[in-house]
């Protein structure tokens, strides 16, 4: 009997969609080093003088990120990449919103608990939570230890070593002496940091791993 002939439609259904906590930690790595970079330059503006360029450097590495890791983390060509950023990355936007939103909400019930008195124990369970949200990234960096290497593999690698850096070192601060961690950069910057790290980031990770799992695009 003839061997029966693949369509493209038998290759796209036969198509492995990247697993979601792999994706959230390239998201995470990626734009929380574009975030890094930015806030180096952001320092340099005036504080919170909301101009064209400080929103940009608070926000566009986030964009950032999420491109990053729909360049890097596939074996299709530059033209289905920038398709799957033109589509996807204004549903994750969204949706990552919505996940913050969501989460914001479920908070209002203890914030009652946030106050000077309760900062000692309040510490702990944010740097507990920081632990919890930036673990996947250690996965993802011994599954590609264990892969065969390619300039984009490296590329994700060193991304996600140096996000794991960061969140170790922000962890470090964070149970430190008290004040270490603000001493370390001005305050808009901090907050910014904190906030991508233990809210945006997981977010639109979330959101990212989502929408590359329907296989929309």
């Amino acid at each position: 009997m003839p061997e029966p002939i693949e369509t493209p439609h038998d290759d796209l259904a036969n198509t492995e969609e990247p697993g979601l906590f792999d994706t959230y930690s390239l998201v995470y790595a990626y734009a929380l080093v574009f975030l890094v970079v930015a806030l180096g330059f952001l320092v340099k503006l005036p504080f919170r003088q909301y101009t064209a360029a400080y929103v940009s450097l608070a926000t566009v590495p986030f964009v950032l990120g999420i491109a990053a890791t729909f360049l890097t983390d596939s074996s299709d060509g530059l033209r289905r990449a920038f398709l799957r950023i033109a589509v996807l990355t204004p549903l994750v936007l969204l949706t990552g919103v919505g996940i913050m939103f969501g989460g914001s909400l479920a908070l209002v019930g203890v914030s009652g608990w946030i106050r000077p008195e309760n900062f000692g124990w309040l510490t702990w369970i944010s740097a507990a939570v920081l632990a919890l949200v930036a673990s996947p990234l250690l996965v993802a960096l011994a599954t590609r230890l264990r892969r065969p290497t390619r300039i984009a593999e490296v590329v994700q690698f060193l991304a996600l070593g140096a996000a794991t850096a960061l969140v170790l070192v922000t962890l470090g601060l964070t149970l430190g002496p008290e004040g270490a961690l603000p001493a370390v950069a001005r305050k808009d910057a901090m907050i910014y940091a904190i906030g991508a790290m233990t809210w945006y980031l997981p977010s639109f990770g979330l959101a990212t791993g989502f929408w590359r799992k329907t296989g929309l695009v």
